[in-house]
């Protein structure tokens, strides 16, 4: 595979593809070198017909929010994906579930948990990243995690399959799982429940208190 062979897939598709791009607009950190080619899919189907024409010519890597990413200043000679703006909505089910895409920030998604009056998703106020990092990561903090209010995740395979894993198919462990290391995560279930807005509203205003004494006694020792 060339370049200009993605280049001349770019035009059969609406999403964005970018050559010899700049890493360092794309993370929290401001850091890194340059990518070959970045592509940022605003469709399922551009991502479904990218991966199954171009998965076994490159190396890929997913990139989410980069809050949790350090890039080396070295250029990457593959594919970084970068999941576009339709992959972070969100929508509220019955019985208190709510779906949100992989691209969506964890803050949008405890937002959305409080405009709702949904509870038991207050710690996300405090993680930086996307859902899709938080499940493959499986963030937490005080004593919660992803894993204790999963459901299912959407997610793609290499081979532009798309499956839903129920979140008791998981063996999750300390910021890590046993999920295929090669899935793209397109969305995933959350399970909450119906609480006061503003008992929920107090409870991440005492997370992020807590947070802020943590941080500040971690720069005094330094």
């Amino acid at each position: 595979m060339t370049v200009d062979d993605i280049k001349k897939f770019s035009k059969e598709i609406n999403s964005q593809i970018n050559f010899d791009y700049d890493l360092k607009k794309s993370n929290w950190f401001n850091i890194g070198g340059k990518t070959k080619v970045y592509f940022k899919p605003e469709s399922l189907s551009d991502l479904v017909i990218f991966l199954k024409k171009f998965r076994d010519k490159e190396k890929i890597f997913i990139l989410g929010a980069g809050s949790n990413t350090l890039i080396n200043d070295s250029i990457f000679d593959g594919i970084v994906i970068k999941l576009g703006k339709n992959f972070s909505n969100i929508s509220l089910l019955p019985n208190d579930v709510i779906v949100a895409g992989s691209a969506c920030t964890d803050k949008k998604l405890s937002d959305f948990a409080v405009e709702n009056e949904i509870g038991g998703l207050e710690f996300l106020a405090c993680i930086p990243g996307t859902i899709g990092g938080g499940l493959k990561m499986n963030a937490g903090c005080f004593k919660r995690e992803f894993k204790d209010i999963l459901i299912s995740v959407q997610a793609i395979d290499r081979l532009g399959k798309v499956i839903t894993i129920p979140a008791n198919q998981v063996t999750f462990k300390y910021r890590n799982n046993d999920l295929e290391k090669d899935l793209i995560f397109l969305s995933a279930s959350f399970k909450g429940e119906k609480k006061d807005k503003n008992l929920i509203k107090k409870e991440i205003f005492e997370l992020k208190k807590k947070k802020e004494k943590k941080q500040q006694k971690k720069k005094k020792k330094i």
